[in-house]
């Protein structure tokens, strides 16, 4: 066939059948109008977008993005990973909510990678770079990560076709397989999103936005763009934005766009229309690249340009070979002509390898169009390129999600000030130092441990107490001989005495000034208490260690240690240590209603309380902590608890007082066994 401008090609490309006589609708297409062949609503060119219902307020066009309805105004009051992992999780939830029984995993990309949908595992990835900084983008990233779990729900059976034998045949080279796949996702997404608005029309806008930032705001990659790569490029704004094919595009490749449209008009009626639509398009576009590809004759050029790689390669190789010989066996070599030899063989031998592999090029007639960075940059256009987050903010986030990061605001009637409400949660993560640290305190606190497991063991024990001679009750075989005496008192009666159940919570102050020694005694204590109570049926535990304003301002930061829910991580109380400050009232109130929410009702109640001083946050000093902290003990003791202070260094009676009811100094941890056996026992009636 004779090149011919592209301009010129003619309609007989189209695969056979693609312009039926009597579809008058295809002859009708006027490229210089509207090029939505689909007649999608919205400015957007999103399927349902156009409704007038009321979650569109928050959408396109709005000053408010839909996103704001479920996510923090601010983001003055997290860290940017906290942030970031709360996002997710909002995220992560829109997606359960397009299909909840389809299930999925979702993170963030990471630098340098992409977006992308693991079809097999249901693994979505997604740009968070884009909502960094701040949450402008929190509508793009929604939208993004809505898409991928539309592939999840709806493209297994195209991915099945994409790894038949029937590709092999269809595209059996590299660039053949790669434009096959890219034209499959640039039809497949409009499949996708046109199934959304039938399930959950409320989240088109999610798409919209994403649309509007990948095509209406930003320029499609284009690289070492030639006649075909141009084409392809129309192909891909024709389907997903039509509008940002402009004038000149239109004018050049309308014979083209009326061929695309022919074919797209019931492309994405089904799953049929789909693949054929997919196999019509990729066998036009590879005619129009037969047509266009130069002549598969190598030009002088390319033959001088395989003889000057040849030499090159067999001037390196001997440079290598000499330096493996000494330079006399080299100098012999020359003398002999073994050098020349070897060069003459080597080169020939590269110019035949240099000489298959541009037969092979040019028999490929697209791979003559179409180069692998363009094809890259395509496939970050279809799937919405992305630029990733740097692995530290990766590992951030996910330290956050194992530790099952999640925040709460205790009441205004409880809170010192509106901005002191923010009480966050999350699990130790414990590591081998960690471990070794709690191993080591079993040892050092063995003695101590024993005591309190004698002194407490006694708890929950049952007590049964018989009362003789009753009219009633038990009959008492001993008795039996009294009644020819005409006595009726041959009974007992069993009085059952048994402890309820002991909900334990052990509060631990992390802040600065338990640096150290302190914090070496407070975490040495707490691991004496868990494990004298470990195999106590009737006594459940929770080790909770707080500080405050070490992430942000006003914040009560908690960290899980232990718990009746925890198992998994035995050892997770070696990782306490010193942070930051100490809003002790919010982390007794915060405690309080945790263990309740988790426990037994029934059960008794006891708190015991490691610090040494008094509260010190910001805007948390001086009286105020004190008073609110007392405050806050009250309020737990009207709920039930018993609050029992257990004072380390150089605190002051006065301000133990002034905060608790119940409270001990130890000095030194060889006294933790009698003083903290000795309170619990009293508190809790042993």
């Amino acid at each position: 066939m004779d090149r011919k401008d592209e301009t010129e090609i003619e309609l007989e490309y189209a695969p056979k059948g693609m312009f039926p006589e009597d579809d008058e609708d295809v002859f009708e297409i006027d490229v210089e109008e509207d090029l939505d062949v689909w007649n999608r609503s919205g400015s957007g060119y999103t399927w349902g977008a156009s409704s007038g219902s009321w979650w569109s307020t928050g959408g396109i066009g709005s000053a408010t993005a839909l996103s704001s309805m479920w996510s923090s105004p601010s983001i003055g009051g997290h860290s940017t990973a906290q942030r970031m992992l709360k996002h997710k999780k909002h995220i992560d939830s829109l997606c359960k909510v397009v299909d909840p029984t389809v299930k999925h995993t979702l993170e963030f990309a990471s630098a340098g990678g992409s977006g992308y949908t693991d079809m097999r595992r249901g693994h979505i990835v997604i740009d968070g770079k884009l909502i960094q900084s701040n949450d402008n983008k929190l509508d793009v990233v929604s939208g993004l990560a809505i898409h991928e779990k539309l592939h999840v729900i709806h493209s297994k059976s195209l991915h099945r076709w994409q790894s038949s034998d029937e590709i092999y045949d269809l595209a059996p080279t590299y660039a053949q397989k790669q434009l096959l796949h890219n034209i499959a996702n640039i039809v497949e997404d409009e499949y996708i999103e046109r199934q959304l608005q039938k399930t959950c029309a409320g989240y088109v806008h999610y798409i919209e936005a994403c649309k509007e930032h990948y095509f209406a705001k930003s320029k499609v990659e284009e690289v070492d763009l030639n006649s075909f790569t141009e084409l392809v490029n129309t192909l891909l704004l024709l389907v997903r934005y039509p509008s940002k094919l402009d004038a000149d595009r239109r004018k050049k490749h309308g014979k083209h766009i009326r061929v695309f449209m022919a074919e797209l008009k019931h492309g994405i009626d089904n799953r049929d229309n789909t693949i054929t639509c997919i196999k019509n398009i990729f066998e036009y576009l590879m005619k129009v690249a037969n047509d266009m590809s130069p002549d598969d004759t190598p030009t002088d050029d390319m033959l001088s340009d395989i003889e000057s790689k040849a030499d090159k390669y067999a001037d390196d190789y001997l440079d290598d070979f000499k330096r493996d010989v000494s330079d006399r066996a080299w100098e012999s070599m020359i003398e002999d002509g073994k050098v020349d030899s070897i060069r003459k063989d080597i080169r020939e031998r590269r110019a035949r390898v240099l000489r298959r592999e541009l037969e092979e090029k040019l028999r490929d007639k697209l791979s003559s169009l179409i180069s692998s960075e363009y094809l890259d940059a395509l496939s970050k256009a279809v799937k919405y390129e992305s630029e990733g987050l740097s692995r530290k903010m990766q590992k951030q986030i996910k330290d956050l999600e194992l530790s099952d990061y999640y925040e709460e605001d205790i009441s205004k009637e409880l809170a010192v000030s509106d901005g002191q409400r923010k009480v966050s949660w999350q699990r130790a993560i414990p590591d081998e130092y960690t471990a070794r640290k709690y191993n080591n305190a079993k040892i050092d606190m063995k003695s101590q441990i024993n005591k309190l497991k004698k002194k407490i063991d006694l708890y929950g024990a049952t007590n049964v107490h018989n009362i003789y001679r009753q009219k009633r009750g038990i009959l008492d075989k001993r008795q039996l001989h009294r009644i020819p005496m005409g006595m009726t008192d041959l009974f007992k009666a069993s009085i059952v005495k048994e402890d309820k159940p002991l909900d334990i919570c052990l509060l631990v102050d992390e802040s600065g000034s338990m640096g150290y020694k302190l914090m070496e005694d407070a975490r040495n204590c707490a691991i004496a208490i868990k494990e004298a109570l470990a195999d106590n049926p009737m006594i459940n535990l929770w080790v909770y260690g707080h500080s405050a304003d070490d992430k942000v301002k006003g914040q009560t930061e908690m960290i899980e240690y232990y718990s009746p829910t925890m198992t998994d991580r035995p050892m997770a109380m070696g990782s306490m240590h010193a942070r930051y400050e100490n809003r002790d009232g919010n982390a007794i109130i915060a405690s309080s209603q945790r263990v309740t929410k988790e426990s037994d009702n029934n059960a008794n109640k006891l708190m015991i309380v490691l610090s040494d001083g008094q509260p010190s946050a910001d805007m948390y000093r001086g009286y105020t902590g004190l008073d609110h902290t007392a405050k806050a003990v009250k309020f737990a003791e009207t709920r039930g608890w018993s609050v029992i202070q257990v004072g380390f260094g150089g605190i002051m009676k006065r301000h133990m007082e002034k905060m608790f009811t119940n409270f001990i100094h130890v000095e030194d941890t060889e006294e933790l066994g009698d003083k903290v056996s000795k309170i619990i026992r009293k508190v809790v009636k042993v």
